[in-house]
């Protein structure tokens, strides 16, 4: 009698290398979920699809949370345009800030 075959899982089959010939395809439909591997010191890489469809390459820097138990990443540039977009609302149409904050510094330091 054969044996049962076993199911084969992550492990038995990785995931297959990014080729940039595929690139395109892979962009039409990025994957919303991919099962990743921890792998030694607590590394996780994370599919091109997904790090085309952040806008993230090699050497950017990442903002991470964890929000309920789950891992949350952002670009660190997609941080700061959404905390830019938040506080766009507290300033004033024509205000400039940075210019407020140089005449109070020039003011205090007796510059004016």
């Amino acid at each position: 009698m054969t044996e049962p075959e076993t199911p084969k899982g992550f492990a038995e089959e990785p995931q297959k290398p990014y080729s940039s010939r595929i690139r395109d395809e892979l962009l039409r439909k990025p994957p919303k979920f991919e099962r990743l591997h921890v792998g030694d010191g607590g590394r996780v890489v994370i599919p091109a699809a997904m790090r085309e469809e952040m806008g993230i390459k090699p050497g950017d820097d990442l903002v991470a949370h964890v929000e309920n138990g789950e891992l949350r990443l952002i670009s660190h540039r997609m941080a700061l345009t959404r905390v830019q977009e938040e506080m766009a609302k507290y300033k004033k149409p024509g205000e400039s800030v940075v210019d407020e904050f140089l005449a109070e510094r020039r003011a205090m330091w007796g510059e004016e």
